[in-house]
């Protein structure tokens, strides 16, 4: 059947699916095709009533991706606004003819084409040959081209443009084009290319010359001055524009249509800014009658970018010049391939309808994407869709052009912006509906098919694949098939190209069977793996380009061995997965390690407990007798084989393979294209590693396991790690077959402390028949070592314990311990040293006192020996000790001995105070020796020192306590600080007393007999007598200093003072009397009366020195102590007559002295 046969229009006829700029013919063709969408109507609407009430901006910026429609509608709209008339249609009003339901619109394109204008359309990236995008003018210089062009003038060399402008000016420019023509025997326009040639220059000086009337060697050289003087601006091109349209009739607009614009000023500031300042300077110069329409893949936010990459007031400038936008989208795609191409004709909408309808489950079914990755529209909404799109599928318009622009984004496509522009959708699938050969109404377009599309618009090293493929799969068409619809998508990462997906993609017919077809489909996918063309990760696939291929196959080609392939097994499986290295029991919540191995390869250490791994990496995975036998016997091995699964050993040598590759060709001299695919398999590697980690997890949980020779059932799980915790649950039970001895009760750290705190009568009875039975396998172990003189230390117990078949944790076993001890059925010891409850806790918890604590069974001691202890207790006390079982009698007793050392501790400790203290120093010594005593020696130790301990616990203890407690204390206390307080006025008195205090300090046992009653009556006289000396000497030594005082009153020279000099010379009197008033040593006092004379002295100097006017210049009289003056005398004594007269002699001739010196002597 012919497929033209359901449709409106021929679609192999010619239809120009390329627009390009600069192709001016089949213009009436494209604007009678021409399909105004819904969505144009819309973009567009504010287009046209703005271009018809200009207000300010004069730009347009029209945007959309790979076609989108946005060349065609710049150039429909260059053709619209020009209103240009071809075989006598008006290309205006045929466009507002096609508006139909939007009376508004229509009106105001109509009046749009009234306004007379001009239309300068063209492409800026081809323009721009005459310039580089790095030359800030480069958009300029393009304008500059265009205009001059428009106009007729030669715009590649704007000085020739310039030339010939200058000639128009002149009205001279028709005319110099004849003349040249006539003397140089070519026509201007073909000459003016070769300008540079000397006889094209000698034509031009004579043309010139002949036109102006003048000598042409004024004009020899015209085209280098015009050359010279020539110089671009954007003002200068906005007069240029301004004064063209001048030449116009009123109202004429001269509009530009810059195609592709944001694709050549993208990125580049300098650029943009140049694009709004020539625009906004046409606004400025003709006030709206020179418009900028644009093209760009990006919209103008995009293009522009960050903000802040510019200055904010620069971007809101090109925001606001170019304020009318039009973002064209694929739903206009899709409207204009359906009219265009696809539209049927009426046979064609009745029997696709009723195909429809019959096969609309099955088109649901077979169209069914996997639910990962963007999720696009399958099948078709309703018989309509199916209409308009068929023989195409919804999805493929949209995955289509996301597919363009990923590939276009990977520079896929030939030429510098070839993917925009030089290809459009609809060429693609009228490609495609040509191609179709064997036709029947039942085939759909598969994507594959868009490929053939694309092909010649591609660069040849990015399809090599295909290429090559297409020569070594001949005959395997599904391959490739599938490599073209991988190719497309390589690189839309948003779509996920599973098998199902991808079989989705391939699907070209209703009657396909989806079985067969996905299973050709996966087969024809290994194959592809297997030649390195795609490269699986995970459920996905994806094309390899010819670089990717080569590093595939290198990746591939890379050494490992088997062993690598476990490690990473154990890595991923115990790290990973079971993460922990203790697994808890449920049963007491005691946790227990294990071995580590995976295929026979031991990780870690050995401990008891073996969980064993058997991946299908192991040489005899699918072999059950060698499990059996492996673990046959060995209650501790429990060995797991996990679920088979077809990938996992090929997927784990390709990831330690790529990981290999990888750190051996890291370089930075790698080219860029190395380093990026580099990197994403690096990125995928992870992918894979994660995907290898969940499919062992599933495998784990559905792994088979065996305990002692037997498969044994484990309750089903759909988690890896809790499997493991299940399977070892019941290697626990199976290793540990006494475990259960214990129970389901909890052993932690506080049922430790409260047994070894705990009462005996609390925690159990007396008789032996209430010991637990794992007790009794303690105690046995304990008194079965002794018996082989075999010590037992904590560790023993743990390491006896801890294995088969107890498996017993340290607190439970502690806990055992403990009661065994409260029951004083064993003992515990540390350097010989018995312990106690506290010290046992703490060896028990503290791991590092395991090998030197000691347990022993328990010593039987004599009832007699307990009695006598019960007795000594009694004494020693003076409580009794109410237990009768030998250790906790011994026990309290030591209790009691440590508060009775500390007791005396505390007295001896005062010895500072009271030296008899000295005395408590043997007693002291007796106790901490018993207090030192294990408990079995201590019976022995009490009946060696029984009589002395009791002994001075009587004569010298209780005295002290008596002594210290009553009011002896007080008396000796007073007693001592009296003596101390008073020792400097002792020597002042006479009194037998004081040798009494004295005697009551040095005594050994003042708390015995009357001796603190002695030395108080002593104290109490001495005290007396103390005082009256005290106030005898103070009433003495104040009546000499208030003679003193009264003296220097006496002295005429104090009357005249003033009050403040007389307070200066009295003040040191009055304080040494106050002083005097309140002294309570006697010493002191005595010497005050001694220093008074000196100060009495002082004052009266200071006295003489005040009265004595300071302008007088006879000297100030001075008084001196007769004891001052020294005498040349030299004996020490007067021993004859002779020896008074020298001496008298000698005394007159020194006071004589002194008062020649003005001073007068003070008698004493």
């Amino acid at each position: 059947m012919e497929l033209t046969r359901y449709f409106k229009k021929d679609f192999n006829r010619t239809i120009e699916t390329v627009i390009k700029a600069d192709d001016m013919t089949h213009i009436l063709q494209e604007v009678e095709e021409y399909v105004i969408t819904i969505e144009i109507s819309q973009k567009i609407a504010d287009f046209f009533e703005q271009y018809n009430n200009y207000e300010g901006a004069n730009g347009v910026w029209i945007s959309g991706f790979f076609g989108s429609g946005k060349s065609h509608l710049l150039k429909i709209l260059s053709y619209v606004l020009e209103n240009r008339t071809i075989n006598s249609t008006h290309l205006g009003e045929l466009f507002a003819e096609k508006v139909v339901e939007d009376a508004k619109l229509k009106g105001d394109i109509k009046a749009a084409t009234r306004i007379p204008s001009e239309s300068i359309l063209f492409n800026i990236d081809q323009q721009a040959q005459i310039t580089s995008k790095t030359d800030a003018n480069a958009i300029l210089q393009v304008f500059y081209k265009v205009l001059y062009e428009h106009q007729g003038f030669y715009g590649f060399q704007p000085h020739v443009a310039e030339f010939e402008r200058w000639l128009s000016k002149e009205g001279k420019y028709e005319a110099f084009k004849e003349e040249f023509a006539d003397e140089f025997g070519k026509p201007w326009t073909a000459a003016r290319n070769d300008y540079v040639d000397p006889m094209v220059e000698d034509a031009i000086a004579e043309v010139c010359g002949s036109l102006f009337g003048t000598d042409p060697d004024k004009y020899q050289d015209i085209l280098d001055k015009f050359e010279e003087k020539t110089k671009f601006s954007i003002e200068d091109f906005a007069n240029k524009v301004q004064e063209y349209i001048q030449s116009k009739p009123a109202g004429f607009r001269l509009n530009f249509y810059v195609d592709e614009l944001g694709q050549f000023i993208a990125e580049n500031t300098k650029l943009m800014l140049n694009v709004q300042t020539i625009a906004e300077s046409l606004a400025s110069k003709c006030k709206g009658q020179s418009w900028i329409i644009v093209t760009s893949q990006e919209d103008l936010s995009s293009l522009v970018g960050d903000e802040r990459a510019m200055q904010s007031d620069d971007f809101s400038k090109i925001q606001g010049r170019f304020k009318i936008r039009i973002p064209l989208t694929s739903a206009n795609v899709d409207e204009v391939i359906e009219k265009r191409l696809l539209a049927k004709n009426e046979e064609g909408e009745q029997h696709l309808t009723s195909l429809y309808k019959g096969e609309k489950d099955n088109l649901a079914t077979l169209l069914s994407f996997s639910d990962v990755g963007i999720q696009f529209k399958e099948s078709y909404s309703d018989a309509d869709e199916f209409v308009a799109k068929y023989p195409f599928v919804t999805y493929q318009f949209d995955l289509f052009q996301q597919c363009i622009k990923a590939l276009s984004r990977h520079n896929a496509f030939l030429g510098k912006h070839a993917s925009v522009g030089e290809r459009s959708m609809l060429g693609v699938f009228q490609e495609v509906l040509k191609e179709m050969k064997a036709f029947d109404e039942r085939t759909l377009v598969s994507f594959d098919q868009l490929f053939e599309g694309l092909r010649s618009t591609m660069r040849t090293e990015v399809q090599n694949s295909v290429i090559l493929a297409e020569n070594n799969l001949a005959n395997q068409p599904m391959a490739i098939r599938i490599l073209k619809a991988l190719f497309l998508v390589k690189y839309y990462d948003s779509f996920k190209s599973t098998t199902r997906n991808i079989s989705v993609l391939l699907l070209n017919h209703l009657d396909a069977n989806p079985h067969a077809h996905q299973k050709e489909i996966e087969e024809s996918l290994n194959l592809l793996e297997q030649q390195n063309y795609v490269q699986r990760q995970g459920e996905l696939y994806e094309f390899l380009t010819d670089v990717e291929k080569d590093i595939q196959e290198e990746i591939k080609s890379t050494e490992i061995d088997s062993k690598e392939v476990t490690d990473l097994f154990n890595t991923l499986l115990f790290d990973g997965i079971v993460k922990d290295t203790r697994i808890q029991f449920e049963g007491n919540r005691q946790y227990y390690d294990f071995t580590k191995k995976v295929d026979g390869v031991l990780y870690g250490r050995e401990k008891e407990l073996t969980i064993e791994l058997v991946t299908p990496n192991f040489d005899r995975y699918d072999d059950p007798p060698y499990y059996q036998g492996l673990s046959m016997g060995n209650q501790t091995h429990m060995l797991m084989k996990l679920a088979p699964h077809d990938r996992i050993v090929r997927d784990a040598r390709l990831y330690i393979q790529t990981e290999k590759y990888i750190k051996q060709n890291q370089s930075t001299s790698n080219k860029d294209t190395v380093k990026r695919i580099l990197f994403d398999q690096g990125q995928q590697n992870l992918e894979r590693k994660r995907e290898i980690l969940d499919a062992l997890s599933e495998m784990l949980a559905g792994s088979i396991t065996y305990l002692n020779g037997t498969e044994h059932k484990v309750a089903s799980t759909g988690d890896g790690k809790t499997k493991v915790i299940f399977a070892f649950q019941d290697l626990i039970r199976l290793a540990y077959s006494k475990l259960k001895l214990l129970g389901d009760a909890t052993y932690d750290e506080n049922r430790l402390k409260s047994i070894v705190r705990g009462k005996a009568d609390d925690l159990f009875g007396s008789d032996d028949a209430s010991i637990t039975v794992p007790e009794t396998e303690v105690l046995n172990f304990i008194v079965r070592r002794k018996k082989q003189n075999d010590r037992t230390t904590l560790s023993d117990l743990k390491e006896h314990f801890s294995k088969k078949p107890y498996g017993w944790g340290e607190m439970a076993l502690w806990c055992m311990t403990a009661m065994l001890f409260k029951r004083g059925k064993i003992e515990g010891k540390q350097d010989s040293n018995t312990l106690e409850e506290t010290s046992l806790y703490d060896a028990l918890i503290n791991s590092r006192a395991h090998a030197n604590t000691l347990m022993y069974p328990q010593i039987g001691i004599p009832p007699e020996l307990v009695r006598n202890l019960k007795k000594v207790h009694m004494d020693l006390f003076n409580e009794s000790n109410p237990h009768n079982e030998a250790k906790e009698a011994a026990l309290l007793f030591k209790e009691k001995l440590s508060e009775e050392v500390e007791a005396i501790g505390s007295y001896i400790a005062q010895q500072a105070s009271y030296p008899f203290m000295k005395q408590l120093q043997p007693l002291l010594d007796h106790l901490k020796t018993l207090r030192q005593m294990d408990y079995a020696n201590l019976f022995t130790g009490i009946a060696d020192v029984e009589d002395e301990i009791l002994d001075l616990k009587e004569d010298t203890l209780d005295p002290i306590k008596q002594f210290m407690n009553g009011g002896q204390r007080d008396i000796y206390d007073r007693l001592r600080a009296f003596e101390g307080y008073n020792q400097a006025n002792f020597s002042y008195i006479d009194a037998e007393e004081k040798q009494v205090i004295s005697q009551v300090k040095e005594d050994p046992t003042p708390y015995l007999g009357s001796a603190m009653k002695e030395a108080k009556e002593a104290m109490d006289i001495i005290e007396g007598r103390v005082k009256k000396e005290i106030e005898r000497e103070r009433g003495l030594t104040i009546e000499k200093i208030r003679e003193k005082m009264e003296d220097l009153k006496a002295k005429s020279e104090f009357a005249p003072l003033s009050g403040s000099q007389k307070t200066q010379v009295m003040e040191p009197l009055k304080r040494v009397q106050t002083q005097a008033e309140t002294e309570p040593f006697i010493g002191n006092l005595k010497n005050i009366q001694t220093s008074l004379g000196d100060l009495y002295t002082d004052q009266l100097n200071l006295m003489i020195e005040l009265s004595t006017p300071k302008e007088a210049a006879e000297p100030k009289r001075q008084f001196i102590k007769q004891s001052n003056i020294r005498t040349s005398f030299r004996k020490k004594e007067l021993e004859t007559e002779e020896d008074v007269d020298e001496y008298l002699q000698s005394l007159r001739e020194a006071m004589v002295g002194q008062i020649e010196k003005n001073r007068n002597i003070l008698l004493d």
